[in-house]
């Protein structure tokens, strides 16, 4: 007899987490229903609904907390944060905190700044109860007693070492400081990196100082990880991002010497089917029969995003993020501009491109502009935050009413157009440029920014077929 677990629903050939969320939070969480993955079969369902059953409840207590007024407790500070806020108190004080003393006790200078600091001292323990049989003042706060620490040392202070905790949270800080991300999106990037970094801690039973991090620690969470999570490929994102919150401590602690140890660390696991199988390109009667029902009953402004989509193999949040004056239609060759901006985030650095437009894209995104008018965004119902998520669900139900695989989705135009790219025989680096990939940024090897275009628009013309797509003039004059 299976035991019945609340909000357990099938979807496709896995299982989720469905629930409803109530009208009063609809405001602050943004969706109907939150929906968690499970597992496909029963073991991996059962072995991850606890974790996944706490994770909502604790989603829906914050919520409820945010609307009532309910403030959430301050983060408790570590070691290091601790150490650096004393320093700061201390300095403001008017002493050196890194002061090295000369341990003469009849120098002048010395004994008077000593009785200074015990004066300090004595007045931040005059605000803590005292133990009657020592005298000692009880309760005292953390910030407190590091700066104690460092007023009663005769030591030259040395700091804590920075953990992947202390990495997380300066990672954090540096991330939304560049980008100024919305609050939803500030929310997500914090609750990823607080459940990476948990599993980390989870998985060594403790929070590692990354200088002493050893390869055989990695290696440990990594299959943690494999037994908690139960897709391959959620653990490659993981990784990721515990991959990116290191580096950037290694670089900003100046932590000279010391190894990210989980660079090139593999997740092998055969039982599991390989990423690159999750998603299939379309088959050229695939593609036929989609864009065939797409432009005769999809709306028109989800017709203009299907073939831009089709014509740049961008990604569909870069295109439904667009404003007016992304697209270059009047340039020598015309392209887009994907960048980031309030309205929607890119996904990396590199990601942030040109991207050449030509043949039913370039009459595409005439058409869209056309539409737009005055507007700012391409695309008004869908130039937002969450918007790319609408645009995938309504673009997805023409999909698979074309298309009975499911391994074939709107993004597999995305997969098409790097498979045309790779028969045409495009430079890998080019390639990574256009698409936006890691380890391909715009300016590899491409010279200027109308060389990089040039290229670039002459590479998409070969992929998708130059005998029948409009040439740019310049690139007409020269065949």
């Amino acid at each position: 007899m299976k035991m019945a677990l609340e909000h357990v629903q099938p979807r496709g050939n896995r299982k989720v987490y469905r629930r409803k969320v109530p009208k009063a939070l609809l405001g602050i969480l943004g969706k109907t229903e939150m929906v968690l993955r499970l597992g496909k079969t029963d073991a991996e369902v059962r072995k991850q609904y606890d974790a996944t059953h706490a994770e909502a409840e604790q989603i829906f207590a914050k919520a409820w907390d945010e609307l009532h007024g309910v403030k959430a407790p301050a983060a408790k500070l570590t070691a290091r944060e601790l150490f650096d806020q004393a320093t700061k108190r201390l300095r403001d004080l008017g002493f050196n905190p890194y002061r090295a003393g000369s341990g003469d006790p009849d120098d002048p200078e010395e004994r008077s700044e000593w009785i200074a600091r015990d004066v300090v001292a004595e007045q931040i323990a005059k605000g803590y109860p005292r133990d009657e049989e020592t005298d000692h003042p009880v309760g005292v706060s953390d910030e407190d007693r590091a700066l104690l620490t460092l007023l009663t040392s005769s030591n030259k202070p040395v700091g804590p070492s920075p953990t992947l905790e202390d990495a997380k949270r300066l990672y954090l800080k540096d991330r939304f400081t560049k980008t100024n991300p919305s609050e939803k999106s500030k929310k997500r990037d914090e609750q990823q990196a607080e459940r990476v970094v948990a599993h980390v801690k989870s998985a060594l039973g403790y929070d590692p100082v990354l200088a002493d991090m050893k390869r055989a620690d990695a290696r440990t969470v990594v299959d943690a990880m494999l037994k908690e999570i139960p897709t391959a490929a959620t653990v490659d994102r993981y990784l990721n991002v515990v991959r990116a919150i290191i580096a950037h401590g290694i670089r900003e602690f100046d932590l000279t010497g010391t190894k990210n140890q989980f660079e090139k660390l593999d997740v092998a696991d055969s039982s599991r089917e390989p990423d690159k199988r999750k998603r299939l390109p379309f088959t050229p009667e695939q593609l036929a029969a989609t864009r065939e029902r797409v432009l005769d009953r999809a709306a028109e402004d989800l017709q203009q995003i299907w073939r831009l989509l089709e014509g740049t193999g961008c990604r569909l949040s870069e295109i439904t993020g667009l404003r007016v004056g992304d697209v270059m239609l009047e340039a020598q060759y015309p392209h887009i501009d994907v960048e980031w901006h309030d309205e929607r985030r890119v996904k990396t650095e590199v990601s942030r491109r040109k991207v050449p437009l030509i043949g039913d894209a370039l009459q595409a995104a005439r058409e869209a502009v056309t539409a737009a008018g005055d507007r700012k965004m391409l695309f008004a119902r869908y130039g937002h935050e969450g918007g790319g998520d609408k645009a995938s669900a309504a673009l997805g139900k023409h999909v698979r009413a074309a298309v009975t695989d499911r391994k074939v989705t709107t993004h597999s135009l995305r997969h098409r157009m790097e498979d045309l790219l790779v028969i045409a025989w495009v430079p890998e680096k080019l390639k990574r440029s256009i698409m936006g990939h890691s380890g391909g940024g715009a300016g590899d090897n491409y010279g200027g920014e109308e060389a990089r275009l040039k290229v670039a628009t002459e590479a998409m013309l070969k992929a998708l077929g130059e005998e029948h797509i409009e040439r740019p003039s310049e690139l007409s004059e020269m065949t």
